[in-house]
């Protein structure tokens, strides 16, 4: 047995007792502080910066995709399946009343050429920056209620 007299733990107990304890702690401890492996996250959707003259909704729609029905073909993607022109590109629940920034076009046309992959057009998506032009409306830059034009 490993207890002494008077119901008190002998020397073998508390050694195994701290053996045991010293392994679970040894075991418990990692080089890092995390377990898996590290897996950082996708860049999400793209909106190059305004900046530029504004241009009417039509030539901005049609210029972008354009672009993205020419890359889309040079690397042998899929043709691209989205909502018509002029809904293609408006701001969601914006009326016919958006202008939209060229230099935020061209930073979208020269993102699409840097694809390398299929993949690249929907997980990085290219929004072009709106300017509303509606008469009281209320509705601002990029389609933020309440700013100012």
């Amino acid at each position: 047995m490993l207890a002494t007299r008077a119901g008190k733990p002998g020397r073998s107990l508390r050694a195994l007792c701290s053996a045991l304890g010293l392994v679970v702690v040894l075991a418990s401890c990692s080089q890092s502080g995390d377990t898996e492996d590290y897996v950082p996250s996708l860049a999400g959707a793209l909106q190059p910066d305004g900046g530029g003259a504004l241009i009417d909704e039509g030539t901005a729609c049609g210029k972008l995709v354009d672009a993205e029905a020419a890359e889309r073909k040079q690397l042998g993607c899929p043709a691209a399946t989205h909502a018509a022109c002029p809904a293609y590109i408006r701001p969601a629940g914006g009326a016919d009343c958006f202008q939209y920034d060229q230099s935020s076009l061209d930073g979208c046309l020269k993102a699409y050429q840097s694809f390398q992959s299929c993949v690249d057009f929907d997980r990085h998506p290219c929004l072009l920056v709106a300017v509303a032009d509606c008469p009281d409306s209320g509705v601002g830059e990029a389609g933020a209620a309440g700013a100012s034009n």
